[in-house]
């Protein structure tokens, strides 16, 4: 396993461990059960997915990656600039951030070549990197230069 792709596995590992222990807390709240366990079960997911090189994972990995890191940082940056109003706040800002934050390195090291290589994204007729999905479940790539298809 490559270094970019350790680097997403343990960047998901650290926002699965907060994310479920945010959804232990949230249950424990009043939260349903399907609110809690969605978020967690679809991490686990593209965390499987990263492991075994499986496009789609790499596809939604980078996709909600980005947006998650974002939405989650800056909703982790509102709550603990509250967390003197409310010391669980400050619980749950720091959850949020252990959730956002890792997902930035995440996003970055799914987009490197070893990373492209980990995921059979790279072009076997004329080696781009730039691939697209050549079906629904990404199980075909289609490569954006030369438009060869492989699976």
């Amino acid at each position: 396993m490559n270094l970019s792709i350790l680097v997403a596995a343990i960047s998901v590992g650290i926002m699965v461990f907060a994310r479920l222990f945010m959804g232990v807390l949230a249950f424990a709240g009043g939260a349903s059960l399907v609110a809690v366990l969605l978020p967690i079960a679809v991490a686990v997911l593209i965390l499987v997915g990263i492991a075994k090189g499986q496009r789609l994972a790499w596809q939604w990995g980078r996709l909600l990656g980005l947006v998650g890191a974002i939405v989650l940082t800056l909703a982790a940056l509102g709550t603990l600039q509250r967390a003197g109003e409310r010391p669980g706040y400050l619980v749950a800002g720091i959850l949020l951030m252990l959730q956002g934050v890792p997902l930035f390195p995440m996003f970055f090291a799914l987009g490197t070549r070893g990373a492209r290589e980990h995921f059979r994204l790279i072009c076997p007729q004329c080696g781009s990197a730039g691939a697209k999905a050549g079906n629904f479940l990404f199980t075909r790539a289609i490569c954006r230069h030369c438009a060869a298809s492989w699976t």
